[in-house]
C-alpha cells in the first residue's frame, strides 16, 4: 500500500507529464484551454499511440473537471501519456526522474547551443580600416536575411499544411449511420482545395471545395471503415468509424449497383439450423437473382478479443453455380482496431481476383498470383486463421497455405464479415483469445 509521501510523488510525476504534455502540445499552459483543446488532443494522442483516451478523460487527468479525490489514470493511459512526450512507457519516465536526468521534450537535431567566450576574454576588434569585406558585408547579410525569411516562410506554410487533420464527430453507432467529419486547420490551405478528397472506407469519397470544412457520410452496412484524408492521393490522415450490430445480420448488394444495399430480414439468423439465407428472402429484400449478387453476414460489436492473439475457425459452404456466380466466391474480415485481416478465397480457375490482407501485409492475386487462394468450397470447407504475437497462420481445409508476421498491431477485435457470391452457408464460427480464453459472443 502507498503512504502518503508515495501518493504524493506519484501525483508530482502524473503534473509533470502534464506539464510535458502541454508543452509538447504547444499551450503550455492548461488552465486555458478549451474543450476544443482536449478534442484534438484526444484525436492526436490517438494517432501517435492508438490508444483512446476521451475529452472528459483527459479534463480529468488535467483538473479541468472536479473530483472529490485527484483522478489518477490507469497504466495504459499513463504509458500513452509518456509516449506522447517522448518516453517508451511510464516507466521509463518515472527512472529518469529518479536517476535525476531532466525529463524535458527532445531538443530538435538542427537546434545548436550558442558558444560564448569566457567573461574574462576580450571579444576580438573588428580591423577598423576599410577594406573590400568591409564594403561587401551588409549586402552579404541582406541576402542572408532574404534566404532566412524565405525558408522560414516555406517551413510555416508547410507546417500549416501538414496540420490539417479530419476528426469525426460521432465516429460510433448503430446500422445505418450518417458520420460527420471536420476537417481541422482546413482554411489556411483552402485555395487547394482541388487536390483534396475524402475516402470514406467504403468505396466512395468526397472531393473538397474551399467553402466547406465539415461533410457526412451516410454509412449503411455494418463494419468498421478508415476515413482517409488524402492531398493529391497521399494519406495525411485516418480517423475509424464503428457501426455495431445486435448479433448476426444480413446485407445483400448487386454488382455495378453502387447506389444501394439490401438489409435481409433475419432475426433468428444462426439460430436452430437456421445457417444460410434463401434465394426468396433475398429477392423479397428487392435483389434481382438473376444478376451477380452478394449476401454479407456481419457480427460487430466491441469484443474483448486480442487482434494479434487470437484463433479463429469458421465452416462454410460455397455458392453453387447460378446466374453471375462462376467463381464461389467467399471472403473472411476481421475488423481490428486500425487495419483487418481479410482472405478472399475463390475456385482454383478464378484465383485472379483472390485477395489476402493480414494488417499492413498485402497479396493480390492479380500482380502475385497466390494459387495457394484457389479452393472450390461448394461442397463445404473450413477457413482458419491463428495468430500468435502478430505471426499470422493460414489454413484452408485443415492445410496451411500461408504465414507471415505483420508489424501493425491490429489491437481489439471489433467482429466478423463473412461475405459470398451468391448464396453460401455458415455451418460455424468458432473465435477465442489465445492469451485470456475469451469466446466470441457470436460462436455458433
Amino acid at each position: 500500500m502507498e503512504n502518503g509521501q508515495d501518493k504524493a510523488s506519484t501525483l508530482d510525476l502524473l503534473d509533470h507529464c502534464c506539464q510535458l504534455v502541454a508543452d509538447t502540445y504547444g499551450k503550455p499552459d492548461s488552465q486555458e484551454w478549451t474543450n476544443s483543446d482536449f478534442i484534438r488532443l484526444s484525436h492526436i494522442l490517438y494517432k501517435k499511440t492508438q490508444v483512446q483516451i476521451s475529452p472528459n478523460t483527459l479534463k480529468r487527468i488535467f483538473g479541468k473537471i472536479k473530483t472529490d479525490a485527484r483522478y489518477y489514470p490507469q497504466r495504459a493511459t499513463r504509458d500513452a501519456l509518456a509516449q506522447y512526450v517522448g518516453f517508451p512507457d511510464w516507466d521509463k519516465l518515472i527512472h529518469a526522474q529518479s536517476t535525476q536526468q531532466p525529463m524535458r521534450l527532445p531538443q530538435r537535431p538542427d537546434t545548436q547551443p550558442v558558444i560564448l567566450p569566457p567573461v574574462d576574454q576580450p571579444l576580438p576588434r573588428l580591423h577598423a580600416g576599410k577594406s573590400k569585406a568591409h564594403k561587401i558585408l551588409p549586402a552579404i547579410f541582406a541576402l542572408i536575411l532574404i534566404a532566412v525569411g524565405a525558408l522560414l516562410g516555406f517551413l510555416f506554410w508547410q507546417d500549416k499544411e501538414a496540420a490539417i487533420t479530419l476528426f469525426c464527430k460521432n465516429p460510433e453507432g448503430d446500422n445505418p449511420h450518417s458520420a460527420v467529419f471536420v476537417l481541422r486547420n482546413f482554411g489556411s490551405v483552402s485555395r487547394l482545395t482541388n487536390e483534396y478528397t475524402i475516402e470514406y472506407g467504403d468505396a466512395d469519397k468526397t472531393q473538397l471545395n474551399a467553402k466547406d470544412s465539415v461533410y457526412s457520410h451516410y454509412y449503411e452496412v455494418p463494419g468498421r471503415y478508415f476515413a482517409v484524408l488524402k492531398k493529391a492521393g497521399i494519406a495525411l490522415d485516418t480517423v475509424p468509424v464503428f457501426l455495431h450490430t445486435s448479433g448476426w445480420t444480413a446485407t445483400a448488394n448487386m454488382m455495378y449497383d453502387t447506389t444501394r444495399v439490401y438489409p435481409i430480414e433475419a432475426p433468428n439468423l444462426f439460430v436452430k439450423g437456421y445457417n444460410s439465407i434463401s434465394a426468396r428472402e433475398i429477392a423479397r429484400a428487392g435483389v434481382d437473382t438473376n444478376r451477380t449478387f452478394f449476401v454479407n453476414f456481419i457480427n460487430t460489436h466491441l469484443t474483448g478479443i486480442d487482434g494479434d492473439n487470437f484463433e479463429l475457425l469458421v465452416d462454410v459452404k460455397a455458392s453453387p453455380p447460378r446466374p453471375g456466380v462462376r467463381c464461389s466466391q467467399v471472403r473472411l474480415t476481421v475488423y481490428g482496431d486500425s487495419s483487418s485481416h481479410m482472405v478472399d478465397i475463390m475456385k482454383p480457375g478464378c484465383v485472379h481476383w483472390s485477395k489476402l490482407q493480414f494488417s499492413e501485409l498485402h497479396r493480390d492475386g492479380r500482380s502475385e498470383g497466390p494459387n495457394f487462394l484457389g479452393a472450390d468450397l461448394t461442397a463445404g470447407g473450413t477457413i482458419a486463421m491463428k495468430v500468435v504475437n502478430r505471426r499470422a497462420t493460414l489454413l484452408i481445409n485443415d492445410r496451411v497455405v500461408y504465414k507471415n508476421t505483420y508489424k501493425k498491431a491490429l489491437r481489439h477485435i471489433y467482429g466478423l464479415d463473412i461475405m459470398f457470391a451468391g448464396i453460401g452457408t455458415v455451418r460455424s464460427v468458432r473465435l477465442k483469445d489465445l492469451k485470456t480464453g475469451k469466446r466470441f459472443a457470436g460462436n455458433f
